[in-house]
């Protein structure tokens, strides 16, 4: 089972238990002249950049594109920082030759398609620029308050990872029988909110038994991460069943068991659960995991209050 680590992609969060992580440049793409629009960044611009304000209208521009992606910025009023990062970053030169080929897009945080997008996307805090495909599949994110400098260079790095996961869906499609190609193109969709192209290759790859073990484990625990996620708590109990019965490792095997719980508690299933977490308990005595499993058992059956005394 895949270990939780942190992405510059996001987060992923799979339970009270687990946090499950959810994490060169690329050639110029010629595109149109973008919808002509009224800037919604208010200040001063070095170089004009026309912005959309909203998402049906930036999806409309980028659909004349070839390639192109969206550059969602999300700000709010009174927001500090905002107005800060906005007057370093939209001026510049730097950001006029970003967008020549994304459709600039602002939305306020607050504002109900922005709180939308923001929770899609897993955007906890503003400023925030994310670059999507028309589709939602994240290219590029910085978060958070920082220099114009620091702006730049995370989105150096972000398109070269971009150029690198482009490469990798190509290396697939010339090797399609290739386990560990599948299993990298699914992982990094994953992480890139690329749930729908994720979950036909991890499912693919888990209930295949020519899988090497180790590839089928975690595509199995990817799998039961994405339908917990889409509110499938059924069909994740099957691939979490499934991967306990093949999975040896003692860690992948009290991840596994945990997010069976977790499955339980969706399915309002609270004995059950506790009774699980109880075995866990027995079988796992130093598990690092027991204070948290403590937590939830005490959450979802609290221990019944000893006898008061009779007062005399």
């Amino acid at each position: 089972m895949a270990p939780p680590r942190v992405s510059n992609e996001g987060e992923r969060v799979l339970s009270p238990i687990l946090l499950a992580a959810v994490l060169s440049q690329s050639a110029p793409v010629p595109s149109p002249e973008p919808v002509p629009t009224p800037a919604a960044v208010p200040g001063p611009a070095g170089l004009e950049v026309l912005w959309t304000s909203r998402w049906d209208e930036a999806l409309e521009a980028v659909r004349k594109m070839s390639n192109g992606r969206i550059l969602i910025y999300f700000g709010d009023d009174g927001c500090g920082q905002c107005r800060r990062m906005e007057a370093l970053v939209v001026p510049s030169t730097s950001f006029f030759s970003f967008t020549r080929d994304k459709v600039p897009l602002f939305e306020k945080f607050s504002s109900p398609e922005g709180e939308k997008l923001a929770a899609t996307l897993r955007v906890k805090e503003i400023p925030a620029w994310v670059v999507v495909t028309p589709e939602l599949l994240v290219t590029g994110r910085q978060v958070g308050p920082t220099s114009q400098t620091g702006w730049v260079q995370a989105f150096v790095e972000a398109e070269r990872g971009w150029a690198a996961y482009r490469k990798l869906r190509d290396e697939e499609k010339a090797k399609p029988g290739d386990a560990r190609l599948a299993f990298d193109v699914a992982r990094e969709s994953f992480h890139r909110n690329g749930d729908s192209l994720a979950e036909p290759r991890f499912a693919r790859l888990g209930n295949d038994p020519r899988t090497p073990p180790d590839l089928r484990e975690q595509s199995l625990a990817y799998l039961a991460t994405i339908q917990l996620d889409a509110g499938r708590p059924e069909e994740a109990g099957k691939s979490l069943d499934q991967l306990l019965s093949i999975a040896k490792e003692p860690l992948i095997r009290q991840r596994a068991q945990l997010r069976r719980a977790d499955v339980d508690i969706a399915l309002g299933r609270r004995d059950l659960a506790a009774a699980r977490l109880r075995a866990f308990k027995k079988e796992w005595p130093d598990s690092p995991s027991l204070p948290d499993v403590e937590k939830l058992l005490d959450a979802i059956a609290p221990k019944a209050p000893k006898d008061a005394e009779t007062p005399k």
